[in-house]
């Protein structure tokens, strides 16, 4: 167990870092961030004993208990590959527009000055 209330304010990743790994086992956490050799010595100053594991209770779910609903996927992959192609299509269309509309915009003003 360690407090590392007193290193809040100095924590380089905030203090929010450290209170969000509270009243648990933090050890993968601070290990997945790969924090440097003097952070693992700094650690040492900080711990102040160890949790006798045969005082944490069991946690008990009964079997009744409902479970929370499960969620359908966001997309499957028939339609991710559709959008995926109206990704480049809508472009190509407005850019098709936009061409199609100056070309006929300067054969209307031709044929008006030919008049």
């Amino acid at each position: 167990v360690y407090d590392v209330t007193p290193f809040l304010d100095d924590h380089p990743g905030g203090d929010e870092v450290l209170v969000t790994s509270t009243e648990k086992d933090a050890t993968t956490d601070f290990e997945d961030i790969g924090h440097s050799d003097s952070a693992v010595e700094m650690m040492e100053t900080y711990f102040v004993g160890e949790v006798e594991t045969t005082s944490i209770p069991a946690v008990h779910v009964p079997k009744n208990t409902p479970r929370p609903p499960t969620q359908a996927p966001a997309h499957d992959n028939q339609s991710s590959g559709f959008v995926k192609i109206l990704q480049y299509l809508v472009p190509l269309l407005i850019l098709g527009a936009a061409f199609a509309l100056q070309y006929y915009g300067k054969k209307t003003k031709s044929t008006e000055s030919d008049n």
